[in-house]
């Protein structure tokens, strides 16, 4: 294409239809190309978000599954399990809001102290439950509350293995498409901590 001389007025109005149309068709492609091209700066994806927004419910179970066991007649094995999911998952969901804030992004709503388990958010029926791999139901919970000695020891490890193995669903899927490197060493740690704490329940459910 030959472009109008230097000085010569270079409004689309000037030129000529033909020039004219090929103007407009480069001017297209130039945008179109940006678009399309245009390079996605952010620190972080939606698979972070995701497992961020997810995995704190998915916590705040884990750890409100723990508490009950030294009220409930655990063992010594599982209370020191139990102890060990708190030790590990509170910090963990700070980990995660903070992460939240930081890519300015909404954190779930945090679980009321005094409600309760079965009616805490994510806790039961409702969408993230359902969403979130290995999560209890309001009646499993229940189930489990209303449990003691051998046969709350029973039901908090089976409960807990399978919870333990939605997390590590979870943290395969920050690996496989996670951005944010925290993020992603997070979803290692995890997945590490809880394979390891599977084969630590499932030997003491062996022998229940």
């Amino acid at each position: 294409m030959k472009w109008p001389e230097q000085g010569r007025d270079l409004r689309l109005g000037s030129l000529d239809p033909v020039s004219a149309s090929r103007v407009v068709g480069a001017l297209g492609l130039v945008l179109a190309f940006a678009a399309c091209g245009a390079p996605d700066n952010r620190p972080y994806d939606d698979a972070d978000v995701l497992f961020a927004t997810e995995m704190i419910p998915h916590h705040q179970q884990a750890v409100a599954m723990a508490a009950l066991a030294p009220a409930h007649g655990a063992s010594r094995p599982v209370q020191a399990v139990a102890s060990q999911i708190s030790a590990e998952q509170i910090p963990e969901i700070a980990q995660l809001r903070g992460m939240l804030a930081e890519w300015g992004q909404a954190a779930p709503t945090a679980a009321p102290a005094a409600a309760p388990i079965g009616g805490m958010p994510g806790m039961g029926g409702g969408a993230l439950a359902d969403a979130a791999p290995g999560m209890m139901t309001a009646d499993e919970m229940t189930q489990l509350e209303a449990a003691g000695g051998p046969a709350f020891d029973r039901a908090f490890l089976q409960m807990m293995i399978t919870h333990h193995q939605g997390a590590l669903t979870m943290a395969k899927a920050e690996l496989a498409d996670g951005r944010d490197p925290d993020a992603t060493l997070m979803a290692q740690n995890i997945s590490d901590a809880q394979q390891a704490s599977i084969e630590l329940m499932q030997r003491l459910l062996a022998g229940k």
